[in-house]
């Protein structure tokens, strides 16, 4: 009977698994592919995870408006796509209704933070009136983005008959899914080890990360404001850092360019 061969099979290949038990070596940087080694894993430290999620696409789904949901899902996983491969991520992966990219490597976090940003920026001013103008709809499509950063493992998993790919481990790539549903429409939550790096930045690539560039105020024109709110990390998120961070607004239509430019060079953006 088919039930009894599965389950043989199973338990056969799980003695296999346990003789073979599991094997870390660390590597400096994110490879192309997992280690083709069974029982090996590759471990690679200080990768940054970029993650945005297509927020309310279930809702479309079950609304069985299939126009719209393709077309909202087909734009969105592309434009995510080419902010990772702009932005020169070393992986880059489409999970469902979400992107997610892995940043590695010198100026890596620099790279992944001008990712966010510009992904938010994206969804903004490039899919968001697309979606409505293509699919005829008012709609608003709106995303998720989290970011994180730590060890990521991983190695090649599946069945050679049905096919093989990447599977990514730790903590960066699922905390970075977990704090992309915490903020509001388009909102970029950071985990606090992450922010913290962010903080120790030079003087040029704080002011282009953290404050705006001041022709949005609404004070005294020229001032300058925050542009994160810290908040408590959600007890039900079960991780180790006390604060998330909420970036509130994209790259400025006037200064974006400028300031996105000098996140990654360091350069001073000006005013």
């Amino acid at each position: 009977m088919i039930l009894d061969q599965v389950k043989a099979d199973v338990a056969a290949q799980l003695d296999a698994q346990a003789n073979l038990g599991v094997n870390f070596t660390t590597v400096d940087d994110i490879p192309t592919t997992g280690p083709a080694n069974r029982g090996l894993w590759f471990q690679i430290p200080n990768v940054t995870a970029v993650f945005a999620d297509l927020n309310r696409s279930t809702q479309l789904s079950a609304a069985q408006n299939r126009r719209l949901s393709t077309t909202a899902l087909n734009y969105f996983t592309r434009a995510m796509s080419v902010a990772c491969d702009y932005f020169e991520a070393r992986y880059v992966d489409v999970q469902g209704d979400a992107v997610f990219g892995l940043f590695s490597g010198k100026g890596s976090m620099f790279r992944a933070a001008a990712c966010a940003i510009t992904m938010r920026t994206l969804v903004e001013d490039e899919v968001a009136p697309r979606i409505r103008k293509d699919a005829a709809s008012n709609w608003q499509l709106t995303a998720g983005i989290g970011i994180d950063q730590g060890t990521v493992l991983v190695r090649r998993l599946g069945l050679k008959a049905v096919g093989q790919n990447e599977v990514w481990a730790d903590e960066p790539v699922n905390v970075a899914a977990k704090l992309s549903s915490l903020g509001d429409a388009n909102q970029i939550v950071v985990s606090d080890r992450v922010f913290n790096r962010y903080e120790q930045f030079s003087k040029s690539r704080r002011q282009a990360l953290l404050r705006s560039c001041g022709c949005k105020s609404r004070r005294q024109a020229g001032q300058t404001t925050d542009l994160w709110e810290k908040k408590p990390t959600p007890r039900k998120l079960g991780v180790d850092f006390p604060h998330i961070h909420l970036r509130k607004d994209k790259w400025c239509d006037r200064h974006g360019a400028r300031f996105c430019q000098a996140l990654i060079t360091g350069q001073d953006p000006g005013g």
